[in-house]
């Protein structure tokens, strides 16, 4: 599956979300990954631990909300492509 799409089916079917929207600078690392051949692989979320949401005061299990993903980066040497939801520190 392209690299978005793997964002999307974690996001709705773990995390409850209706659907994600990534920022320019996300979309362009998107593009840039699946260019230089990383599409393949396998995607880590970074978000809150605080809530299955991107919003830490959400708590339970919050249900159909947009995830917004701000960034995303990889990790080629060990493998794995790493959004970053919402506000990441």
């Amino acid at each position: 599956l392209p690299i978005v799409e793997k964002i999307r089916i974690i996001a709705q079917k773990v995390y409850g979300a209706h659907d994600i929207e990534l920022s320019p600078a996300a979309q362009s690392q998107v593009d840039r990954y699946t260019r230089q051949g990383f599409g393949n692989l396998p995607i880590c979320m970074a978000k809150t631990h605080l809530s299955l949401s991107h919003q830490p005061e959400r708590k339970g299990v919050p249900t159909g909300f947009i995830l917004p993903i701000s960034d995303v980066r990889a990790s080629i040497g060990a493998g794995f492509i790493y959004p970053l939801v919402g506000t990441v520190s």
